[in-house]
């Protein structure tokens, strides 16, 4: 065997790249690992006009110094960087089981930090031409996409105009974006009253941008001493009871408001609680023969209000405690002493919510359908459409959102709003993935606050969607680090949310 010795530039290419790979694993753990030094003991940074925003951002564990104390902010921030800084910051799990084609065989897709912000949608390999590039230096413009699609506005761009010195330099769809970014905040210009959007980021500029991202989508929590009951509702106002169930006889379960127990005469097979004002509820049954009840709890007793053979759908409680509810093709509002409106639909209504004014929105198998002032109008819509409607939300301006199952397993939770009976705007308001692909996302609406709807996502992974019911815009909520890490949030009795902490410590998102 004849053995023959490397050349001096097969040594030097060698060695070159081991010194490229220890230095872009340095970068990486400077990221991705706990922080190595405080805020407060960067040497470099005093003076810095980032020194405050760097601080925070080491503190809260989601960057940090070099081994030698410094922080280089100065120094150009890498693409794989910029992510790793990016997903880390917004709570993203790492999904190193994605396939990452734009990135093959980078640190940055072995760690799952590439495919996190892909399956996010807030790195789009068509921006780059199916290759990252990961080691070159982010952009500007590639921050500004990032944090728009974060916030989930890229649907929304095109609607403002761009006012900078350099604005002209830039196309049309840039500067759309740019817009975008400037009125959310996450962009700013220099001195000379230009957004640079063509520069390349540094560490400290990347940085702040990504704070400004997080600071928009930071959940605003308090801390509660709440408990978490499983089964447990409560009317969302002050002074109303929490109404709990007692299992122990899945057939007879007995329902409580803390002062008063009810038991029914007969047997359940399945129930709807739906607390109403003035420590009452209604209580949609059915039994195992397929009479379905409806009853009225309050003051110690449990009236029947109607009962059929076919089934009962309970749809919204008004607030002055009458309840919408569905029975076959009749839509009827009930009230503690019977029956007090009805209307004949076209089908069996299976969806319907109450909008500000107290109109009832409710959907069936062909029909929109607004009902007040004695009167029920209706819109026909595509059947394809309505049978996959999860939830029906109005909005402010007289539209309304349905929120629809996705046609495809693990395709997402989508969102249409209607206005005038058509179809105005589409929104994606939960994306499957990868990791959707055997199941559906299991999603379900914890409560409304306003214009917001908080969205409790179960799998594949927890996280929390606030969506925008006036703009459409949808974002996952970044828990605050006071919670610390491994938080679970968990539906709370009046529809909340409740962000339950590994110490036993409990927080009420109050978004």
């Amino acid at each position: 065997m004849t053995m023959t010795t490397p050349r001096r530039t097969d040594i030097t290419h060698r060695a070159l790249k081991r010194a490229v790979a220890a230095v872009a694993l340095a970068a990486a753990l400077a990221l991705a690992a706990p922080p190595v030094t405080h805020g407060a003991a960067l040497w470099d940074t005093a003076g810095h006009w980032a020194r405050a925003e760097i601080a925070a951002g080491v503190a809260a564990g989601y960057i940090s110094g070099f081994p030698d104390g410094s922080f280089r902010p100065d120094q150009p921030m890498t693409r794989a960087e910029f992510y790793t800084l990016l997903t880390g910051a917004l709570g993203l799990a790492p999904r190193p089981g994605d396939s990452a084609p734009y990135a093959a065989g980078h640190w940055a897709a072995r760690q799952g930090r590439l495919q996190a912000a892909a399956a996010a949608g807030l790195l789009d390999p068509a921006d780059y031409g199916g290759w990252l590039a990961p080691d070159e230096p982010v952009t500007r413009r590639e921050i500004v996409l990032a944090g728009v699609r974060a916030l989930g506005r890229a649907h929304l761009v095109g609607g403002r105009a761009l006012a900078s010195a350099d604005a002209a330099s830039y196309p049309d769809w840039l500067q759309a974006w740019a817009a975008e970014a400037v009125h959310l905040g996450i962009l700013q210009g220099y001195a000379d009253g230009a957004l640079g959007l063509d520069r390349t980021a540094t560490r400290a500029e990347a940085l702040v941008m990504v704070q400004r991202i997080r600071y928009a989508l930071l959940a605003e929590v308090a801390e509660t001493d709440e408990d978490a009951v499983p089964g447990a509702r409560r009317y969302p106002a002050p002074g109303e009871p929490t109404w709990t169930v007692d299992s122990g006889s899945p057939a007879r379960p007995v329902f409580s408001d803390g002062r008063h127990g009810y038991a029914l005469n007969a047997a359940v097979a399945g129930y709807t609680l739906l607390p109403a004002p003035g420590r009452a509820a209604w209580l949609s049954t059915v039994d195992g023969g397929g009479t379905y009840r409806l009853y009225w709890l309050a003051d110690g007793r449990a009236a029947e209000v109607a009962r059929d053979a076919e089934p009962i759908v309970a749809l919204a409680v008004a607030e002055d405690g009458r309840l919408w509810f569905s029975r076959g093709r009749e839509i009827l509002a009930a009230a503690e002493g019977g029956i007090v409106e009805r209307h004949t639909l076209a089908g069996q209504a299976t969806f319907g919510a109450l909008d500000g004014a107290g109109a009832l929105w409710a959907v069936d198998s062909t029909n929109l359908y607004r009902v007040a002032g004695g009167k029920a109008d209706r819109y026909l819509l595509p059947s394809p459409l309505l049978a996959r409607v999860r939830y029906v939300a109005p909005a402010a301006d007289g539209s309304v959102w349905l929120l629809l199952r996705s046609e495809e397993m693990g395709g997402g939770v989508e969102a249409v709003r209607i206005r005038g009976g058509r179809v105005a705007q589409e929104v994606s308001l939960i994306g499957g993935g990868p990791q959707a692909r055997t199941a559906h996302v299991q999603a379900a609406v914890l409560a409304r606050r306003g214009d917001d709807l908080l969205i409790l996502v179960t799998a594949p992974e927890r996280a929390v969607i606030r969506f925008d019911l006036a703009e459409g815009a949808a974002a996952r909520l970044v828990l605050p680090p006071e919670v610390g890490e491994g938080a679970q949030v968990v539906p709370a009795a009046d529809g909340g949310a409740l962000v339950l902490g590994r110490q036993g410590r409990r927080w009420r998102i109050v978004d």
